[in-house]
């Protein structure tokens, strides 16, 4: 449970990413700060160190979560404030004041209290990244293929939809997961955590983060609700898949076919809603190179996808959209082709 799953969280999937990726697994980033194209390995970039990972003192940890994060001191006695607690979950609710824990064998004897916090601190629940592994990432490959076969081949600019379930699913997913995650989440979170409480102007110390980049109460507060969320999401249940669901009714997808001149780029935040022109609401995924998802309201569900081509000049002014909406770089195929 601890160490199933390697450390580095990719935000983005290495399996969405190699859509756009040559020789061997090498991508071409741009900076959203710097003109310069450079060549990054999709294996190192969009990833954080245990991002979806739950440690011990975490407010969202269930039972289960405390039960295992705690097992290092199971076998002992822990006082605090003069008082015997022996339930994991209260032990994880006081895991901030643990300098001022008693820790004892049945003996009497005192535990070596750095020796446990490190082995507390060791562990790690990862059931988000199997989780999302199993349901997503692994199956990524395979529903390219098979959007690329049926939208690159197909003989009219409509074909029956196919499946729409798990499109919704990772469409939403990816909406949720990247660095700038939805955005009518991040508006609400910065509206009552900054703007109400001014809980960013709270900063947490180095030696006290869960991880390094939350480094004040905003940031952290934001991160475990996204963890709470993605873990409810992956259990069919909760805000996102309800969300998701609401969606899969009510919305339908569009695939935008690029021209042999361009290729759509992507970015470290794949998924995303933007408002057009005439104020309307769109989603947008790109899928590869060639192929561009749009999500839209189905005015009528007649059981089709539609597919446009478009020429150099729509490809490059999606591709301005896909920028826009990057939180730190973006992702292209061929230097040639962009801007």
């Amino acid at each position: 449970m601890a160490n199933s799953q390697p450390k580095y969280h990719h935000l983005i999937p290495q399996t969405y990413m190699s859509a756009w990726e040559h020789g061997n697994g090498t991508l071409y980033v741009k900076l959203l700060d710097d003109d310069k194209v450079i060549e990054r390995n999709k294996e190192r970039i969009s990833g954080i160190n245990h991002y979806h990972s739950i440690f011990a003192g975490m407010p969202i940890c269930t039972k289960e979560d405390a039960d295992f994060l705690f097992s290092p001191i199971s076998k002992y006695n822990i006082k605090y404030k003069d008082k015997i607690i022996s339930d994991s979950l209260e032990l994880n609710q006081i895991f901030h004041d643990f300098d001022k824990w008693e820790i004892t064998r049945d003996d009497g004897t005192l535990v070596s209290k750095r020796k446990v916090k490190n082995e507390i601190k060791r562990l790690k629940v990862n059931d988000i990244e199997v989780m999302w592994s199993k349901q997503f990432e692994n199956r990524w490959n395979d529903t390219r293929n098979i959007i690329e076969k049926v939208i690159l081949t197909a003989k009219t600019d409509s074909v029956p939809s196919f499946k729409k379930e798990f499109l919704m699913k990772i469409y939403t997913a990816l909406n949720w997961r990247s660095i700038k995650s939805n955005f009518i989440f991040d508006d609400a979170i910065k509206k009552l955590c900054d703007e109400i409480m001014l809980l960013n102007e709270i900063d947490i110390p180095v030696d006290e983060r869960y991880i390094d980049i939350l480094d004040n109460a905003t940031d952290e507060i934001r991160h475990c609700m996204l963890l709470k969320f993605y873990r409810l999401y992956l259990n069919n249940d909760g805000m996102i898949y309800k969300n998701a669901m609401a969606n899969l009714k009510y919305t339908s997808f569009h695939f935008f076919i690029a021209d042999e001149e361009g290729t759509f780029i992507t970015s470290d935040n794949p998924s995303f809603i933007y408002k057009r022109k005439d104020g309307r609401m769109m989603g947008l995924l790109p899928i590869t190179p060639r192929i561009l998802m749009c999500q839209g309201k189905a005015e009528e569900d007649d059981g089709n996808y539609y597919i446009t081509k478009l020429t150099n000049k729509e490809v490059k002014r999606y591709n301005r959209i896909i920028e826009d909406n990057a939180n730190q770089f973006i992702i292209i195929k061929d230097e040639k082709t962009y801007p």
